[in-house]
Parts: C-alpha cells; structure tokens; sequence
C-alpha cells in the first residue's frame, strides 16, 4: 500500500487517512494506514477481496474507524459534509422511496442536494452513456449496468469536491467502458483547478486504458 505521509507535503492533499484502522468483525480491512489523495483523478486498486469499496465507505462516512482519523481539505473543521460527497454504492439494494423513483426524479433529488451541480455536464454524460430511453423508467427497472451508469454520470456532475466510484466498468457493455475511460481522462484537468479542486476517487483492479493517475493506492490481499 502507498501509504507514506510525507507524500502530502508535496501535492494539496484533499483527503487525508492518518493511521486509520477499519473493518468487520473477524476481518481487519485497513491496520493503522495513512494515505493522501491529492485533488484530480485517484485509483485504488486492488484484486478482489482487497478492501477496495471498504477503503470508499470510509471515506464516504459509512463504515466507522476503529482507530485514526480521516481529515477533508474542503471542509472547515475537517468534517465531511454530506453536500460535498458523492457516493452511490452500486452492490448495495435501493431503499423503498428510491427504487420506486423514476431515473429523472432521482436526478432532481441529487441536484437539489449539490450546489455546484453542471446539468451540461450531466446531459454530456446521459449522450455519452445512452441514457436517456431510461430516464422515464422505474430505478428498479434498470439492469445493474445501467443503474452503474446513471450512478457515474450524477457522481460526475455533481460537482463535488470528493467523489467516489466503485468498479466503474463492471456489468458495461464496451462501448460505456470505452466512455468511462474517455471521461476520466476528460474530467482530470478541471479537478485540479486551484480555485475549487476536487477528487475523484475510483475502486478498480487495474489502472484501465490511457487513465492517467494522479494518484494510485495498491492494496494487497
């Protein structure tokens, strides 16, 4: 794992990991680990069963720490406002009042949610991914790669100043993986923007076609 802190004094460090301990009962994900992810395009990758979407929920909030602490560059007192991540976990089953949403009013929900929300953007990336014969439809409706795709493309817009994806090109069909690489390396230059940098943090196993990484975080099994 990369994990040397002194990495941080070189680069603006938008989210830092400072001897963090997580995990499950039974299965120690993360043991005293330290990261820095700089703003621009991050990679943690890994096989699977490495941690990977553990190392996403911990960022994102949702899975305790035993131990350490994790600091937000963006926020005033280091916390993480809920405004300013987006995080969808794609394994994780829709709750009642969102399965029975239309797409497009889901989209409106993340929009009123996010202040710095770029609806270009958005419509860029529903042409990029052929979303729009499922924005009338029921969440439910939609098969696991569309849902991943919808997910990516609100995540993308959303303007957040941290987001985080999980195995963007799992259940896509090759033109939406040849998209979602395309994007990446897009979007990499924007989120380096002095005057409002972000982070976008991506869980694969391998670092994917022409994606230049600003960042990369091995994890081992």
């Amino acid at each position: 794992m990369n994990s040397e802190t002194d990495d941080c004094r070189e680069m603006r460090c938008m989210v830092q990991a400072l001897q963090v301990s997580f995990g499950y009962p039974g299965r120690a994900v993360a043991n005293l680990a330290s990261h820095c992810w700089p703003a621009g395009l991050c990679l943690v990758q890994g096989d699977e069963g490495a941690g990977k979407t553990s190392w996403l929920k911990a960022l994102a909030g949702q899975l305790p720490l035993g131990r350490g602490v994790l600091h937000y560059a963006f926020s005033e007192d280091a916390s993480l406002p809920a405004a300013s991540c987006f995080w969808q976990d794609p394994r994780e089953s829709l709750n009642d009042v969102h399965s029975h949403m239309t797409a497009s009013s889901w989209v409106a929900l993340q929009r009123s949610i996010y202040p710095h929300w770029s609806a270009a953007q958005f419509e860029q990336h529903v042409q990029g991914f052929g979303l729009e014969p499922h924005l009338k439809k029921l969440l439910l409706a939609l098969s696991s790669g569309t849902q991943r795709k919808l997910w990516m493309a609100a995540g993308w817009a959303s303007g957040a100043e941290l987001v985080l994806i999980d195995e963007p090109l799992a259940a896509l069909d090759k033109p939406s993986e040849r998209y979602v690489q395309q994007a990446l390396a897009a979007m990499a230059r924007a989120l380096k923007d002095p005057k409002r940098p972000r982070s976008v943090i991506v869980a694969h196993w391998d670092a994917m076609q022409d994606v230049d990484w600003d960042d990369v975080m091995e994890l081992r099994n």
